[in-house]
C-alpha cells in the first residue's frame, strides 16, 4: 500500500542504511549509537554504545550486526545480548564503507586507505591490502574473491584467502560507489559520471 508501518526515532541523523533479518533491523547513527529494533512493531529491542558517530551501513549475519564508526572501530554486536563481541581497531581514520559478511570473514574498506578482512569468530585481521587513497566503497565477495574500489580511482579484485591482487583497473577518478556483480559482469559508479562494467 505504500503506507507506514511504524516509525523510529533516534537523537541525531541517520547517514547509513539498516540492515535487517528475519526478526530486528539495525543501524548507527550521528548519536554514536548502532539502534536494534523489532521489525514488526518498530519497537526498541536494545542498543550498543559504539563510541563514535556511526556514518556507515550495518551487515547481519545469524545474531550479529557489523558496523564501522568515524573513530577507527569496526565493531560486531550481538543482536539478541546487545553485547560488543569484539572491536577492530585501526587509526583514527573513519569506517565509511559497509561490511561485505561470510560464515567465517568480514571483508570492510577504511579511511586508512586499507582494505580489511576479519576473522569473524576472533575479530584478529586476516590479511590488509594498501590502496592509494581511503577505501569508501563497500566491497563484494563473490564466491572467494572481494571487488572493491578505492577514492584513488582503481578498482581491485583480490583473493578472499590471502589478499592477494588478482587485477586492477583505473578510471583516473575516485571509487566512492559500491561494485555490483551480476552474470561474470562487475559494475559500479565513478566520480568522473561515468558508470564502467567489466568482465
Amino acid at each position: 500500500t505504500g503506507k507506514a508501518v511504524w516509525q523510529y526515532e533516534t537523537g541525531n541523523y541517520i547517514n547509513g542504511s539498516p540492515a535487517v533479518n528475519a526478526k530486528y533491523t539495525a543501524f548507527g547513527g550521528r548519536d554514536a549509537v548502532i539502534h536494534i529494533i523489532n521489525l514488526k512493531d518498530g519497537k526498541k529491542a536494545g542498543e550498543v554504545d559504539s563510541g563514535a558517530y556511526i556514518a556507515a551501513s550495518a551487515a547481519i549475519n545469524g545474531d550479529y550486526v557489523y558496523i564501522g564508526n568515524y573513530e577507527g572501530e569496526f565493531i560486531k554486536a550481538s543482536l539478541v545480548t546487545h553485547e560488543i563481541a569484539w572491536r577492530y581497531k585501526i587509526d583514527k581514520s573513519p569506517f565509511i564503507s559497509s561490511p561485505a559478511v561470510t560464515d567465517d570473514a568480514v571483508v570492510i574498506g577504511g579511511g586508512d586507505m586499507n582494505i580489511h578482512c576479519i576473522d569473524i569468530k576472533t575479530g584478529q585481521a586476516r590479511w590488509t591490502y594498501k590502496t592509494l587513497d581511503a577505501v569508501n566503497s563497500s566491497p563484494v565477495i563473490v564466491s572467494n574473491r572481494v571487488l572493491a574500489g578505492s577514492d584513488d580511482g582503481r578498482l581491485y579484485f583480490l583473493n578472499l584467502t590471502d589478499g592477494k591482487l588478482i587485477w586492477s583497473y583505473e578510471t583516473g577518478r575516485s571509487i566512492t560507489s559500491s561494485p555490483a556483480v551480476a552474470d561474470g559482469m562487475v559494475v559500479t559508479g565513478c566520480d568522473d559520471g561515468m558508470v564502467y562494467c567489466l568482465k
